[in-house]
């Protein structure tokens, strides 16, 4: 189209008529807009209504089986002349078809006395003497004693410096072993449940761990 043939009339009819089309073409985008917006209130509300459900219904279930095999830990622990202060149980069905575990996590904590448990170490390594055996024993025990990325010890290694300590045999080493074992404190973190079912379809018949979080199905 040639605009400068048109007359100021039909130039005037033709930007209203641009105008109008770009305005319905934005109320088209807002209302796609709105619908859409209308739609994620809608899809989200009804999924959080269900897993609000799914999460009730986990919890209600989770302590209906704590319960319940809180009489089977009891009557283990009677039975067998058991410690109750295990961190997990396990049960098994005679049939061996499925596997429940349940108990709780830790997380590793110590209080501040832990810090005079090794500096009462720091204090015995530093009367060991500079020869080979000294420095390869200094390195051990540096290594147990190293802290991982959050500050702490670590449980399974102030029990290998407690070992190592049974073979050196020096009352400073004993006693800074002594007091860290004193500081450990660990805090209960979470209480988990774990299934497993034996899988027939295998010819080895392996277990299975049943997925019981929604990341893990």
């Amino acid at each position: 189209m040639d605009l400068s043939t048109l007359t100021p009339e039909q130039k005037k009819a033709l930007k209203e008529q641009l105008q109008a089309e770009e305005r319905a073409e934005e109320a088209r985008k807002q209302n796609e807009r709105k619908a859409y917006k209308d739609l994620v209130d809608i899809t989200v509300e009804n999924a959080a209504k269900k897993l609000i459900a799914l999460s009730c219904e986990m919890q209600r279930i989770k302590q209906e089986i704590f319960q319940e095999c809180g009489t089977l830990i009891k009557s283990k622990n009677e039975l067998f002349k058991t410690k109750g202060d295990r961190k997990s149980d396990t049960f098994t069905t005679s049939d061996n078809k499925y596997r429940l575990s349940l108990g709780n996590r830790t997380n590793e904590g110590w209080d501040d006395t832990v810090d005079a448990g090794l500096e009462k170490i720091e204090d015995f390594l530093s009367t060991l003497i500079s020869d080979e055996k000294s420095k390869a024993l200094v390195s051990t025990i540096r290594r147990l004693m190293a802290k991982d990325a959050k500050g702490s010890l670590k449980a399974n290694k102030v029990l290998e410096l407690k070992q190592l300590a049974q073979e050196v045999d020096d009352e400073l080493l004993n006693e800074g072993i002594a007091i860290i074992e004193a500081a450990y404190k660990p805090v209960v973190s979470c209480q988990y449940i774990q299934l497993e079912v034996r899988d027939d379809e295998d010819e080895h018949g392996k277990m299975k761990t049943i997925p019981l979080s929604l990341s893990a199905m």
